[in-house]
């Protein structure tokens, strides 16, 4: 009885010194820059304005030249928007050089937050083509490994941080394939770059949100993307189909999305706190979905986990 109190205590202990090392904070926002990705809307948009409002320098990497301006014209000057597609290596080269030409000259970047990211296809895991999975991936998975590597060099000079976006998919693999593929390549990458870089002093951190209502749950485009993909399948597969496949998994899209969390904003205070904290977490999950409900399905043995995604999907694909 006293060993199992003396472990108690312990880890009560270390619990205890483990919140208190989270709280502590970097200062001198108005020294570090800062590269985000994925400004347009949603997650970036809402962290770039942020941590413009915290002076922080920040560089907010967009998609679209209508996203430049509208950020451009909503911040101060510490933010400098930059049109980029991170799934082409001439357009990352061309903000790497942007932001090297920022920077002074006895300074590297603080950190990289890799937050662009697409939806990826629709269908089954055999539908999918090359083309499909490189559609995602050139955004999801290369384009946060090809900003990374690119921006390396400049992070190790500030001992800054890596923050990459994944998602609890890249945990736990069911639905849309080339979504869940391009999240598990990130997990990888992360983990093997956090180790790559132990000794440098750079923080690689994986941030895994679950479902929040943002511009990426889209029900008209998932049926349309549905649509197509049916539409362009093989007659013998087709006739395996439930008549009323497509409005079967709308429905269950629909039911499922219409779960998804309104407070987006733990995902951007996720990204604060790995920007701004002096002992960063390795993995934010975010989102009560992410921290309980997904947490058990990737502990439980596969045969329990499988039984109860069967269940929670809730449709058969093929005809009885």
């Amino acid at each position: 009885m006293e060993i199992l109190l003396v472990i108690s205590f312990i880890i009560l202990i270390s619990f205890g010194i483990e919140w208190l090392l989270r709280k502590l904070r970097v200062s001198k926002f108005e020294q570090r820059y800062v590269l985000v990705t994925g400004c347009d809307t949603g997650f970036g948009n809402m962290l770039a304005k942020r941590l413009d409002v915290m002076r922080f320098r920040v560089f907010a990497g967009c998609y679209t030249n209508s996203a430049v301006t509208q950020l451009t014209e909503e911040c101060s000057e510490n933010l400098t928007a930059i049109q980029v597609d991170v799934s082409s290596a001439t357009s990352i080269d061309k903000m790497v050089e942007t932001i090297k030409n920022k920077l002074p000259t006895d300074k590297g970047l603080w950190a990289v937050v890799n937050n662009a990211g697409v939806t990826g296809t629709a269908g089954q895991c055999t539908w999918q083509t090359k083309e499909d999975f490189e559609n995602v991936l050139s955004v999801n998975f290369y384009g946060v490994a090809l900003v990374t590597n690119a921006l390396t060099p400049l992070i190790i000079k500030e001992k800054g941080r890596i923050i990459n976006t994944s998602s609890m998919m890249g945990r736990i693999a069911f639905g849309q394939v080339t979504y869940v593929v391009s999240k598990y390549c990130v997990e990888a990458y992360s983990d093997v770059l956090r180790r790559e870089l132990y000794r440098t002093g750079v923080k690689v951190c994986i941030v895994e949100p679950g479902a929040f209502k943002t511009g990426i749950i889209d029900p008209k485009g998932q049926q349309k993307r549905l649509e197509d993909k049916v539409k362009n399948l093989p007659e013998e597969i087709k006739k395996t189909l439930r008549d009323d496949y497509i409005n079967q998994c709308m429905t269950n899209f629909i039911k499922a999305t219409s779960k998804a969390s309104v407070n987006v904003n733990e995902v951007v205070e996720a990204y604060e706190h790995a920007l701004t904290a002096k002992y960063p977490k390795k993995r934010y999950l975010v989102g009560n979905d992410a921290k309980y409900m997904m947490r058990l399905l990737w502990t439980l043995p596969e045969c329990i986990s499988d039984y109860l995604i069967d269940k929670m999907i809730g449709r058969k694909m093929n005809k009885k």
